[in-house]
């Protein structure tokens, strides 16, 4: 019986203006289809966005992308928040899962962005890998920032901070996951919706105790951000 893990695999990932999905903007996009053997299947999208607003020096600092590259270089927001929905439709269509690394922040930031183009984003089932290395490996010392956990998982991210590179990394270390905890790769990506909430729920909640003040609980989208209308 084929498993989710072992076709093709859509991926997001997004570098932007700030750290809030409510209100910071995209500057660079990449909404991959890899293969199982990594090939980047050519209806994949990715490349710099122009905001339409500056882009801080913080930001830019993180990703490379400067206003005056987005202006010069980047596809206009108006113009690249479609062309990604479009091609999410089509992933929804073809019912491919959707990696993404730490999805409480890509997710809502898009669903934000295509909110301010009037613009509705179709459901995915969503496979966090973040989420899934959290909950199989809870008590695993170190970092979990993306590069640390694909060098964890055998693989390496040179360029972080690079959509597309952070999108292959994402799929590679949803792929390893996967295959190595039966309780991620033997179940559906529907199967996986309420159990990756779950997960996420109870990092959550831990977390808040320790630090003694609340921390949002909600996933794929923060409970602050209301319905994904």
């Amino acid at each position: 019986m084929a498993v989710w893990h072992e076709g093709i695999l859509a991926t997001l990932d997004l570098e932007t203006t700030g750290l809030d999905p409510l209100t910071a903007r995209i500057v660079q996009a990449a909404l991959l289809l890899i293969g199982p053997d990594g090939t980047v299947h050519a209806e994949s999208w990715t490349g710099i966005v122009d905001p339409g607003i500056e882009i801080p020096s913080e930001a830019s600092a993180i990703h490379g992308i400067t206003t005056e590259i987005a202006r010069a270089r980047g596809v206009r927001a108006v113009d690249a928040t479609p062309q990604l929905v479009d091609l999410l439709g089509q992933i929804a269509d073809r019912t491919l899962p959707l990696v993404i690394y730490n999805a409480p922040f890509d997710w809502p930031l898009l669903i934000a962005e295509a909110r301010r183009s009037d613009i509705a984003v179709p459901q995915v089932p969503i496979i966090d890998p973040l989420v899934c290395d959290r909950a199989m490996d809870r008590f695993r010392s170190g970092r979990r920032r993306l590069a640390d956990v694909a060098q964890h998982y055998g693989g390496r991210l040179d360029h972080a901070h690079d959509a597309t590179a952070d999108a292959v990394a994402a799929v590679a270390i949803a792929r390893a996951i996967a295959s190595r905890f039966a309780d991620v790769g033997t179940r559906t990506p529907d199967e996986l919706q309420p159990l990756q909430a779950e997960w996420f729920a109870d990092w959550a909640h831990g977390l808040s105790e320790f630090r003694g003040e609340r921390v949002d609980a909600g996933w794929p989208l923060p409970e602050s951000f209301g319905p994904p209308g």
